[in-house]
């Protein structure tokens, strides 16, 4: 999961896996390194996988040096020559659905594509926008991103059973299965 400081990557792991596993703060700048949660399969016919948590991009809490180091974490972390060894089957880019035009995620966007890797936007704190906002907040996504656009709500729940039908699909894709 990548996205902006404090946009909800640690709150969407624990509403996706219904308990507390990752730590959040209403502070920017938490995560300043890449959280591994493995999560078990109860199904036979799929294998277990791996939510990561990177820090957000666009906060620099440490200034300059914050910066440089997240710039490191994360060329190393979508470096070709180890992916390969994580098997990343995707990414999710979380965006936050108040903010849906900021430069900082359309760049992170076009360096994930770069990366070549499976991708999906995921819209969070939907549930802060009345029903016209979300339906134009989501036209805009999609018609900014092209990739498949997932609002959610980390604290009302909705939109997990969709990321999570698309996390089964990766994670089938990648096993060869």
């Amino acid at each position: 999961m990548v996205g902006r400081s404090n946009v909800g990557k640690s709150s969407l792991i624990n509403a996706l896996v219904k308990q507390k596993i990752a730590r959040t703060s209403a502070a920017p700048g938490k995560t300043r390194l890449a959280n591994y949660y493995l999560i078990e399969s109860l199904s036979p016919h799929l294998k277990s996988l791996y939510l990561v948590d990177l820090p957000g991009y666009g906060y620099a809490r440490g200034g300059v040096e914050s910066v440089e180091a997240f710039e490191q974490l994360t060329q190393a972390y979508f470096d070709p020559s180890t992916r390969e060894q994580r098997r990343v089957a995707g990414v999710l880019q979380l965006v936050d659905s108040r903010h849906p035009d900021l430069p900082q995620d359309a760049a992170g966007y076009a360096w994930l594509l770069a990366a070549q890797t499976q991708l999906a936007i995921v819209a969070t704190k939907i549930d802060k926008l009345n029903r016209s906002e979300q339906v134009r907040t989501l036209r805009a996504l999609k018609e900014n991103y092209d990739s498949p656009v997932l609002p959610v709500s980390a604290l009302e729940g909705t939109g997990l059973d969709e990321i999570w039908k698309l996390l089964r699909q990766w994670a089938t894709e990648i096993s060869g299965s």
